[in-house]
């Protein structure tokens, strides 16, 4: 039998996890020593861009490669009957396509050809641990108040380490790699691994605690100010659903400490996968992909949660590896869209695929090159939460400046941000009349660029 010449492909997905939990990010207390290792020998984007800070959005766009706006899926409950997804290209060109743990997109149809759905532990639900005979205080519970949502913000994980979901995710995902060993080899593999966490619920099994220390995590001090200059659609209605003030200093601190050392957890997990990889002499035909679809907020802004254009919110960790073809030890540094991700690979294996999705970076992986620059959007509405579900929220970030916007009812309730001078975004500048020609530029674009998505 002929055997298989073409790369595999391990696609591994987190949520909710922000780039200063990642050493290579340059986080000072994150312990990440296999997602830094995938670093070392690929490329990272240090500014990768959400197409929507919100889960079902970002994954079906991900996906996708097209933003909410070209979708129709803007929050997490909004289901369309059908959405084609670029994996299908890879299956067409004889990928053996298969995704294992959350996949949580926006659409009825499938877009693996094989998947298995894990996503919480019998342990533990979004809102609490399911044995209700525990006492909490053996597990330093750290919970948001009951109204409106009791998220689990922290705490220790209530049974063996092998019965977490992550350890059932990587089980399944290990008995592929070895059925896929021990067979003939002929297809190539997309295989995509997708954690829940970091997200809620933030439990951590008893042995992977104290990689990081509370006193290691050291925020920026401006971002830890609680009045910010922000939009209304922020301060006012998503503040109702998820302000930080609801919890203690002590409990902020105490949900970063297991926040960063679950993050510890997964990259532990992650090890698993490339040891695997390695014993069956499949790492170096593998192309490594890591992302998640989208950051959270723990305590900075005042806030809790995601569904923001902050930048712990939007800009998240995005490392791709292929060793033998590609360059190492590599950061681009111009804004780039997370979407683009599955465009990139079906450009390297030489499918064509549709023109309205994002571009292609393949001149980043094959020679380190800074893509051309050019607007980057992120698009939610605050739906999730159950409010706002028509009001559509976009951000544009293009050169020095972000603008965000409230499209509905009419374009308007705005921030605006000139990065070089305010990178931690505190300095509101859009109501100020000497900024106007500024705002009216970006409005243009953000108005063009949905007119196009809805339109096409």
């Amino acid at each position: 039998m002929t055997q298989n010449t073409r790369p595999n492909i391990l696609w591994v997905m987190t949520d909710e996890q922000r780039t200063d939990s990642l050493g290579c990010y340059g986080s000072a207390w994150a312990h990440t020593p296999y997602l830094d290792s995938i670093a070392k020998r690929g490329i990272l984007f240090e500014c990768a861009i959400t197409p929507s800070p919100v889960c079902t959005p970002a994954r079906t766009s991900i996906l996708s490669g097209r933003y909410p706006s070209q979708n129709g899926v803007w929050w997490n409950h909004n289901e369309e009957e059908y959405i084609e997804y670029l994996t299908d290209y890879f299956h067409q060109q004889g990928y053996l396509t298969m995704s294992v743990g959350k996949h949580h997109y926006g659409s009825k149809n499938q877009a693996f050809t094989t998947e298995s759905n894990q996503v919480l532990s019998d342990h533990v639900d979004y809102f609490s641990y399911r044995d209700k005979s525990l006492n909490l205080s053996d597990y330093d519970l750290i919970q948001y108040p009951p109204e409106p949502y009791p998220w689990v913000f922290g705490g220790r994980f209530p049974g063996r380490e092998e019965e977490t979901a992550e350890s059932s995710v990587v089980g399944t995902a290990l008995h592929w790699i070895d059925q896929y060993a021990t067979g003939a080899r002929q297809q190539p593999f997309f295989m995509r691994v997708s954690f829940n966490g970091p997200h809620t619920p933030v439990t951590v099994p008893a042995a992977f605690l104290d990689a990081v220390t509370e006193d290691d995590i050291r925020y920026p001090a401006e971002v830890e100010r609680t009045s910010v200059s922000s939009p209304s659609w922020v301060s006012d209605s998503l503040a109702k659903f998820s302000r930080s003030r609801r919890l203690t200093d002590a409990q902020i601190r105490r949900a970063r400490y297991y926040y960063y050392n679950y993050v510890s957890y997964i990259d532990d997990q992650i090890g698993k996968l490339l040891h695997a990889l390695d014993s069956n002499e499949l790492l170096d035909q593998t192309i490594i992909v890591f992302l998640s679809d989208h950051g959270t907020h723990l305590g900075d802004y005042g806030l809790l949660q995601k569904q923001t254009f902050f930048p712990t919110t939007v800009q998240v960790p995005f490392i791709v590896s292929f060793p033998k073809s590609w360059v190492t030890n590599q950061r681009i540094k111009t804004p780039v869209a997370i979407h683009s991700i599955l465009p990139t690979l079906l450009d390297f294996i030489g499918c064509k695929y549709p023109d309205d999705t994002a571009p292609s970076l393949l001149p980043s992986l094959l020679e380190g090159l800074e893509p051309e620059s050019g607007p980057v959007f992120s698009e939610l509405t605050l739906g999730s939460f159950g409010i706002r579900h028509a009001d559509r929220l976009v951000m544009v970030r293009d050169g020095d400046w972000k603008l965000t916007l409230c499209l509905d009812p009419a374009p308007g309730d705005g921030g605006l941000y000139h990065l070089p001078t305010d990178p931690h975004e505190l300095a509101n500048l859009y109501r100020d009349p000497d900024y106007r020609d500024v705002v009216a530029i970006l409005t243009d674009k953000i108005l063009q660029h949905v007119h196009k998505g809805e339109t096409a």
